[in-house]
């Protein structure tokens, strides 16, 4: 690892995946092996009580994708990595996808043409008129509450059924883990289950009282999936117009930490804008 980031990061870190192979995670991080891998628990701890977090690092994961968290939760039980996944509890207990995953699923098969829907027309047959889509559906996920892109994502989930010969059922996105495979891999005392909320909306698109709902209701779901209290929040999206002003103070009644996708290190930091290096 170069001086620079040693420097950079040595006050403590915390990394944040997402989906990825199991040869890249570990190489990513054995990168950082001049820092003791520590729970996330570890490094709130001592940053709460002063005793600074150099030398540390963290592994959180986000939303709960089934077959991710079984690869992650593998690599982490044989190396004897501690590691925290983050869990959106719809998900979890509906079986059902979460809209920046049908999308995903979904934007490659558009037709590169026009598609002409109830209350407008999206024109793909442009050059990076696909990329602009992305760009604003992102936007509306990140911002906006459900009933602002869930209708469109709806409708051009159905224009690729026509277009494509395919059924909904083959472009549902993956599974989330199970209840019983949280339980169990909650006994190992390295892996830690935690809240990513309830529907993974941005929370600056809520009310105070949706949020404190929302948080509240997740981390109580989580503890009971796992056996062990959740402690930790984890913002849908990350970014601070996903978050807004009101959220980290919801959090603070509810979590020991709450994070973030904005870089940095661990001391210094507000506990509930935690940073994360993706």
């Amino acid at each position: 690892m170069s001086d620079y980031l040693l420097k950079k990061f040595a006050e403590g870190f915390v990394l944040a995946f997402h989906e990825i192979s199991a040869v890249r995670f570990i190489e990513l991080v054995e990168t950082f092996s001049a820092f003791r891998l520590a729970p996330l628990s570890e490094l709130m701890e001592r940053r709460k009580s002063g005793r600074g977090t150099r030398g540390l690092f963290a592994i959180t994961v986000d939303d709960g994708v089934g077959e991710n968290v079984r690869t992650l939760a593998g690599v982490l039980a044989a190396k004897g990595w501690p590691g925290s996944f983050y869990l959106p509890t719809g998900y979890v207990d509906s079986g059902g996808g979460m809209p920046f995953q049908w999308w995903r699923n979904i934007a490659p098969l558009l037709p590169r043409a026009p598609i002409r829907l109830e209350n407008e027309t999206v024109d793909l047959s442009r050059s990076g008129a696909l990329r602009m889509l992305t760009r604003r559906m992102e936007n509306l996920w990140r911002t906006q509450r459900p009933d602002a892109y869930l209708p469109l994502i709806a409708r051009l989930t159905e224009t690729v059924c026509r277009e494509r010969g395919l059924t909904r059922k083959q472009l549902e996105p993956s599974p989330a883990i199970t209840a019983p495979e949280i339980r169990e891999y909650g006994r190992s005392g390295l892996i830690r289950f935690e809240s990513h909320g309830v529907s993974h909306v941005a929370v600056s698109a809520m009310t105070p009282d949706e949020i404190a709902a929302e948080m509240k209701t997740s981390r109580d779901r989580v503890t009971e999936l796992s056996g062990h209290r959740c402690r930790h929040f984890c913002y849908p999206f990350g970014s601070p117009e996903s978050i807004g002003r009101v959220a980290p103070a919801i959090a603070r009644q509810f979590y020991d930490s709450a994070a973030t996708m904005s870089l940095g290190g661990v001391d210094g930091a507000d506990p509930w804008l935690l940073p994360r290096i993706p």
